[in-house]
């Protein structure tokens, strides 16, 4: 056996060891550590395309040589840049300042998350954590900001401070179905770290993901929200109240003075109010979420489903309420929508929505409510007693627990 086959062989051993420790510290990473296996390679640099983790033998023992802890944590980084889905860069963002969000974003959950033994200290690190605040953020948030000039150093110092891995592995084209085993194992590891591999529970999550709706949504709600709708006069033309022959009549004999006017208001059934809820916990992969932000925008986006003043409360929920969001007319949910991020991974609760629906009624912020619509996987803690609202629980077809759901309330598959 030659120095180099030494040399992987006992590298192995080392990241087997790596590992061991790290899952004694998150147990609930074993299953996204069991996605990335090892391999060897003839240059400097640690790294991942999203299938295989890659060392080169003679550099990893030395930096194990010199600090274990180190190899340890810089394991832990290249994982967790699977697991956040780092490896597939927003096509409108610079490489350079995604590299650096998204090293920036690991390190400060490492550092949050970690214990003691995992920490190392350093003053461009120190200050930019201050910067960054007590929750972990998103790359894309700590990409914001660093094209804001949020940090008091260069880019340069920023780098020599919290890279460790190389990124060339990820400008090459994944694999077909890279993501969507990465979306599955974090939606695995949500439901995981609750303690018992059922997620639902209390712990809720700490997470943030910038999203945009899918294409277009799988489904047509007018025929299921008409159920729904109320009688009301509205400020628009009805045009069956208008006669023809008395306004052809008054122009005739009074030049251009029409007998009959059409009547501005008209009688018509729309939606006055409705609340949307949809489940971000570590259950429902980023795929899913995004076709739930589909589907409630081809909701809002259909003027004729609701008056002209209109109330829509846009919910956000994994075992707690993570963000409420307040429309009133479609121009108000686009300009959501463009900014929205989706805040949750924790346990599954459904009660906290249906909670925060009394107390909006008991405040009378709502007083004609007829229905909620719960997007959802359906596997969570259901309210025991039904609402006097219907209650709509939409889930995907094929996915999820639809069994699950109560017998008071309504499935909605698409």
């Amino acid at each position: 056996m030659d120095i180099f086959s030494r040399q992987e062989a006992l590298s192995l051993q080392v990241l087997e060891n790596c590992r061991n420790e790290l899952c004694d510290l998150f147990p609930y990473l074993d299953g996204a550590f069991a996605c990335l296996p090892y391999r060897s390679r003839r240059q400097s640099g640690w790294g991942t395309d999203g299938i295989r983790l890659y060392f080169f033998p003679p550099e990893l023992l030395r930096q194990y040589s010199a600090s274990p802890v180190l190899v340890r944590r810089g394991y832990l980084h290249v994982l967790l840049h699977c697991l956040y889905l780092h490896l597939f860069r927003p096509g409108d963002m610079a490489p350079a300042v995604w590299d650096l969000a998204c090293d920036m974003a690991v390190e400060q959950l490492i550092e949050i998350q970690a214990q003691p033994r995992l920490v190392r200290s350093d003053p461009v690190r120190t200050d930019c954590f201050a910067v960054l605040g007590p929750k972990p953020l998103p790359a894309e948030r700590i990409a914001v900001l660093l094209q804001q000039g949020g940090f008091p150093y260069s880019m340069e110092q920023l780098c020599a401070a919290f890279r460790f891995d190389d990124h060339s592995f990820w400008d090459h084209k994944p694999a077909a179905g890279v993501r969507s085993q990465w979306e599955q194992v974090q939606a695995y590891t949500g439901q995981s770290r609750q303690g018992s591999g059922d997620h639902r529970g209390t712990a809720a999550g700490s997470s943030e993901e910038l999203l945009s709706p899918a294409d277009r949504a799988r489904c047509d709600y007018r025929r299921y929200l008409r159920r729904f709708m109320v009688p009301r006069e509205e400020l628009e033309l009805d045009e069956d109240s208008f006669d023809y022959i008395y306004y052809n009549y008054g122009l005739t004999h009074y030049g251009s003075m029409p007998l009959i006017e059409p009547l501005e208001y008209k009688e018509v059934n729309r939606l006055g109010e409705l609340v949307i809820a949809i489940d971000t916990s570590g259950s429902c992969s980023s795929e899913t979420v995004r076709q739930f932000l589909a589907e409630t925008y081809e909701i809002l986006s259909q003027r004729e489903n609701f008056f002209r003043k209109m109330k829509v409360y846009f919910i956000q929920c994994d075992c707690c309420i993570q963000d409420v969001a307040l429309i009133h007319s479609p121009e108000e949910w686009d300009a959501y929508v463009r900014h929205i991020r989706i805040q949750g991974r924790g346990g599954t609760d459904f009660r906290p929505v249906f909670d925060y629906v009394q107390t909006l009624r008991a405040q009378h912020a709502l007083t004609e409510l007829k229905a909620l619509l719960y997007f959802t996987d359906g596997d969570g803690v259901y309210p025991t007693q039904p609402p006097d609202y219907e209650t709509v629980f939409v889930l995907l077809k094929g996915t999820g627990r639809p069994d699950l759901t109560p017998k008071w309330a309504k499935k909605l598959l698409i």
